[in-house]
């Protein structure tokens, strides 16, 4: 499947045959009188519907010692409720109504959404408000999910770079550094109660902090009208104000470096973070951020001819992740001791040369935005997908920016590109870690930092 679909975009690249994509109007944006803001998407390609409730949520709205509950919570969503009070019963409703369900918690948006037979729709979209609406957190069921978050959280805390990562956000957050952490701290998980969970529903989990977004076989009509009649009974609770987020502090204004030895470690793993513009209040900077990240890792790139295609890195590459309440430029790579000292001292100056003239090619411009347009084109033809995406678009950033995605793409230029690499990257302050073995650490003379102040 994926040679499919690479072998479609080389063709639509070299023909430049790219499918329409959607306009505004074909997911716009509509509220109930709750507040429940809500989206239709008409795709009667195969009898299925995806319907997904997304919240404004997640660790960014979690307290030091509710961190990590809002994930719990995710795992209870899916159990008993006024409609289906027994996890036998809401089993089988899900074998009766044919559901695959699933849900994700992350630092700026919670997810749940399930596919069913189009058939089912109204019978889909009750199932989903008496889950969100009317669930009964049985204290049974909560200690048995219970374990289930703690393995999921051990597995995570087993993985060789996991202390590094937690140091690695300490760093840059300081003391707010749970506010990006969905995994949360285990001893909450712990000791987390019904009335805990009970009072966090009241306090995010609510229609006017939350959307449906519905899509596949149907009538957009019908599907409003449902909508409507079944999700009128969700009420906020007396007096709810959004929640206050504490303002995250500043990127550290000196370079610093993180050093981590573990015994596993084959490689030495780089991640070199900058500080990146914010989605909802430096939109423009978002979409260069994009641009830049498709140019750097683009296969023609210098980035990639010098650090990759020389075997001075296993892998490198940039990334950045559109979030609202904070947001990080991310340069990562695997070396060897042989080649370590020789990427960190050339890395600095390829972030130099990215703000030359020269730096990067209209073609390769062209590329990046022609990749984006068709990867969006794509993207719209999977409507359970789809669905999900403007979820995760519509809680961190609002859909009007990701309905102006593809024409702010079209129009960032290379003289844009190279002044967002003067603002952010060239010689700005860094957070370094590196994580390499014990040995590797002994014959490059490397030292692990020490353990930060309780």
């Amino acid at each position: 499947m994926i040679r499919v679909v690479r072998a479609l975009l080389t063709l639509f690249l070299i023909s430049g045959l790219i499918p329409p994509l959607l306009s505004a109007d074909e997911h716009k944006v509509q509220t109930l009188a709750n507040g429940l803001s809500f989206v239709t998407y008409e795709a009667r390609k195969v009898p299925l519907v995806t319907i997904v409730l997304t919240v404004k949520a997640g660790a960014f709205t979690e307290k030091l010692r509710t961190n990590g509950l809002t994930h719990l919570w995710e795992h209870m969503f899916f159990k008993g409720n006024a409609q289906v009070p027994r996890q036998e019963a809401f089993h089988t409703r899900v074998r009766e109504l044919g559901i695959i369900y699933n849900g994700d918690t992350h630092a700026e948006m919670v997810r749940y959404y399930f596919t069913l037979p189009s058939a089912f729709l109204a019978e889909g979209l009750d199932f989903m408000y008496h889950a969100i609406a009317t669930p009964l957190i049985d204290v049974k069921e909560l200690e048995r999910e219970r374990q289930v978050v703690l393995d999921e959280y051990d597995r995570n805390a087993s993985q060789i770079g996991f202390e590094l990562y937690k140091l690695r956000q300490a760093t840059i957050y300081g003391n707010l550094a749970y506010l990006r952490d969905p995994l949360g701290k285990r001893a909450n998980i712990e000791t987390a109660d019904r009335k805990a969970l009970m009072q966090m529903k009241d306090e995010v989990f609510v229609p006017k902090n939350s959307a449906l977004l519905v899509a596949g076989d149907f009538k957009a009509s019908e599907a409003r009208e449902l909508i409507a009649k079944i999700f009128s009974r969700w009420k906020n609770p007396p007096k709810w104000r959004s929640p206050v987020i504490p303002p995250l502090p500043e990127f550290p204004k000196q370079s610093l470096e993180l050093v981590r030895t573990h015994l596993h470690a084959r490689n030495i793993s780089i991640t070199t973070v900058f500080k990146g513009p914010k989605a909802q209040t430096n939109p423009k900077d978002a979409y260069i951020a994009d641009v830049l990240s498709g140019l750097v890792n683009h296969r023609l790139s210098g980035f990639v001819k010098h650090f990759i295609d020389s075997g001075l890195t296993y892998g490198a590459g940039f990334g950045y992740l559109t979030q609202s309440q904070a947001a990080e430029l991310t340069i990562s790579a695997l070396t060897s001791t042989k080649n370590y000292e020789k990427f960190r001292e050339e890395l600095p100056k390829e972030i130099q040369r990215w703000g030359d003239k020269d730096a990067f090619s209209e073609s390769q411009l062209e590329d990046v935005r022609r990749s984006l347009r068709i990867q969006r084109a794509f993207d719209e033809n999977r409507p359970s997908e789809y669905v999900k995406n403007l979820g995760f678009w519509w809680a961190i950033t609002g859909l009007p920016f990701y309905n102006d995605y593809i024409e702010a793409l079209s129009k960032v230029s290379l003289v844009e590109v190279e002044d967002f690499v003067r603002r952010y990257l060239i010689d700005k302050s860094t957070v370094t870690s590196i994580l390499l073995s014990p040995s590797d650490a002994s014959a490059l003379k490397i030292k692990d930092s020490p353990e930060p102040n309780p």
